[in-house]
């Protein structure tokens, strides 16, 4: 089975203004979906992002570091999950139900298997 990588994107906008108790609400939301894709057998893994960042360029043979990733861009990657499926249609039908999808996006890759590499 291929492993995917589901990166949450958003703003941050949609969740601005909950209540704790509703921040908690969301919260167990995205606690149920996980739950739901470990029993099945195909969370590998998954974990929300700190706030900020940083970014490590090499320009002309030389490191630069700068806080972000963000300077340019509203949009922040909050989170991530790394699960098993057979296809992108798989993940759609599993994503269909997504507590994300009220705040933002979700940006789904398949990982390609470097094991039988050399």
């Amino acid at each position: 089975m291929a492993k995917f990588l589901i990166l949450a994107r958003g703003t941050g906008e949609a969740y601005k203004n909950l209540s704790p108790q509703e921040m908690q609400q969301v919260i167990q939301k995205y606690m149920a979906w996980s739950e739901e894709m470990r029993t099945s057998g195909r969370l590998l893994h998954g974990e929300k992002l700190r706030d900020g960042g940083r970014v490590v360029r090499g320009v002309n043979g030389k490191v630069t570091v700068t806080d972000g990733p963000f300077a340019e861009s509203k949009e922040i990657l909050g989170g991530f999950w790394m699960v098993e499926a057979a296809s992108y249609e798989q993940i759609q039908r599993d994503l269909a139900n997504h507590p994300h999808l009220r705040a933002g996006s979700l940006e789904v890759r398949e990982i390609e298997d470097m094991s039988k590499r050399g």
